[in-house]
């Protein structure tokens, strides 16, 4: 009897077809998981990188930010504040003062009261108050402006005598009198002159004053008056209060500061007004 032989083609085809099916059943979740781990690493490449970017941009901004800040802390605007450009008198003519006795100069404002051509005021102000009105004047000739400052001069000098007169150093001597429940003192300082007035009863150490003023003046100079000028000191009655008014002469000009400041602290504005 003759055995059957099975083509060798048929029995390779039947393996090929047990290997497809042993292939099929392995487990899909390990394809799947791998494939998704995959992703999920370069999700959270893509994510840690932009999110690394902007955390770097943000404190980028917040460090200059904050630089800019500390340099806008650090250096306040400390000049003094200028309005001559904005009056209406020849700017050569002007003269406006460029120190304030003040702790904080950054705060110190100018207001303009007059602007004219041959006249200004301007009101300086921080913040404590007013610091001082600053007023320049043109008269038609030097004669007519000596006359305005004569009129005013009038009754403000003490005449020189041996009873009254104090030693206010540096060769300096100055005179004081009492009239009509006043004290006046008084002295000279080359075509300056200083005069103090108070009430009687308040019983000022007018002398005192006068001392401090003339050791200050030695390191410190006011502006040269053409043919006189004038620190007139007023105080009201009870001496906790104080007016200052100092005018000068120069050609046909005359210059003004009007304050309730300390003597000396008017002295400080009208000495950074020296031109020459």
């Amino acid at each position: 009897m003759k055995k059957k032989m099975i083509p060798k083609f048929l029995i390779m085809g039947l393996c090929g077809i047990v290997l497809i099916g042993c292939s099929n059943n392995s487990d899909p979740t390990e394809t799947s998981s791998s494939t998704m781990e995959s992703e999920d690493v370069e999700s959270t490449d893509t994510t840690s990188s932009e999110g690394s970017s902007a955390i770097s941009e943000t404190s980028s901004e917040e460090t200059a930010s904050s630089s800019t800040n500390q340099e806008s802390q650090e250096t306040p605007s400390n000049e003094p504040i200028d309005v001559s450009s904005e009056l209406e008198m020849i700017p050569e003519l002007v003269l406006l003062p460029t120190t304030f006795p003040t702790t904080e100069p950054s705060s110190v404002t100018a207001d303009i009261i007059t602007n004219e051509g041959d006249n200004y005021t301007v009101s300086y102000i921080d913040v404590q108050g007013e610091l001082a009105e600053v007023t320049g004047t043109i008269y038609e000739n030097p004669a007519s402006a000596s006359e305005e400052l004569g009129t005013f001069l009038n009754g403000k000098s003490v005449e020189p005598r041996e009873e009254g007169s104090s030693n206010l150093g540096y060769g300096i001597t100055g005179y004081g009198e009492g009239a009509a429940g006043t004290q006046q003192f008084s002295w000279h300082e080359g075509n300056w002159l200083f005069s103090i007035r108070s009430v009687s009863e308040d019983q000022m150490e007018n002398s005192g004053i006068a001392t401090k003023i003339v050791a200050y003046l030695e390191d410190h100079y006011l502006p040269a008056p053409k043919d006189q000028g004038i620190v007139y000191i007023q105080y009201p009655q009870g001496g906790e209060e104080v007016n200052v008014d100092i005018r000068w002469q120069k050609n046909n000009i005359i210059y003004q500061l009007k304050t309730t400041r300390v003597p000396l602290d008017a002295l400080e504005m009208v000495v950074s007004m020296n031109q020459s």
